[in-house]
């Protein structure tokens, strides 16, 4: 207390020429029309500016969770796509019925680890068996292909990735339905190779590659990337083929997870006609 008395002492002089110069500057803005309205004005100009920086500094840390939000609407959309739903057909007593069933759904996931300079590459996503991932589920992002779940835990999943010469992905040309394997052969991660499409084909650079729908990963005609260069190996009857991925794989940050809610029942009667 006496500190504090001592101060207004020794800086009285100054605490009350600013007193009294805050009353002066109230009462000219109060009882002069002009002045009140640069007060306004400028008051507007300082409280937008700081609203806006605390809005930005806000907005800046609510980014994941907008992103989350982003990433389910568009799994939600994704479902809603024509690729994402088959024609159930019956005929009973000559009545025709048919309904369109939704066959995939989309599971987000968020990548926290990934890989694509090694012969085998894998990356990590923060969803397991508690949000319904099971391995063998095919991986895509906004931009395409990015591999295939094969280990599950509760709370995260480990995908092999396109970049895996483990990994074949069937995959068609869209221009001409001529469809192949699609691998990596572990040198350029923008580069894979399709392989079996015959030399009878029609094939040009530039021509777009997507999935065939042969699989039970992947619906069909999601793009996988474009025709790089090609040729014809001497004593072959198919083309060796470059595609040129559409999707960056050193980027992958949200991804879906698909549901094929037929998988079960298409790979059982397929291992038993083996």
């Amino acid at each position: 207390m006496r500190n504090l008395f001592l101060l207004f002492l020794k800086y009285g002089h100054i605490f009350l020429f600013l007193f009294l110069e805050f009353v002066c500057f109230i009462l000219i803005v109060r009882y002069n029309r002009a002045q009140n309205e640069i007060y306004l004005n400028s008051a507007n100009i300082v409280s937008g500016a700081i609203y806006s920086r605390v809005n930005n500094v806000t907005e800046y840390f609510k980014l994941d969770e907008v992103a989350d939000s982003l990433a389910n609407e568009n799994a939600r959309l994704r479902k809603l796509l024509y690729n994402s739903t088959y024609q159930s057909v019956t005929n009973i007593d000559s009545i025709f019925n048919q309904d369109e069933v939704f066959q995939y759904s989309y599971i987000v996931g968020k990548v926290v680890n990934n890989s694509i300079n090694l012969n085998n590459n894998k990356f990590t996503i923060n969803k397991g068996s508690k949000d319904g991932i099971k391995a063998r589920m095919g991986v895509i992002n906004s931009n395409g292909i990015a591999g295939i779940i094969k280990d599950v835990k509760k709370n995260y999943s480990v995908g092999i990735s396109l970049l895996n010469r483990q990994v074949k992905i069937s995959a068609s040309l869209k221009q001409n339905g001529s469809f192949g394997s699609l691998a990596w052969r572990g040198s350029d991660p923008k580069i894979l190779n399709l392989e079996d499409i015959p030399k009878h084909a029609a094939i040009s650079v530039g021509d777009t590659v997507v999935t065939s729908g042969y699989s039970s990963k992947f619906p069909s005609d999601l793009i996988i990337g474009v025709i790089d260069t090609f040729w014809i190996e001497p004593g072959f009857n198919s083309y060796t083929i470059e595609v040129k991925l559409n999707n960056d794989l050193s980027r992958l940050n949200y991804v879906y997870v698909i549901d094929n809610i037929l998988i079960e029942e298409q790979q059982e009667i397929e291992e038993k006609s083996q």
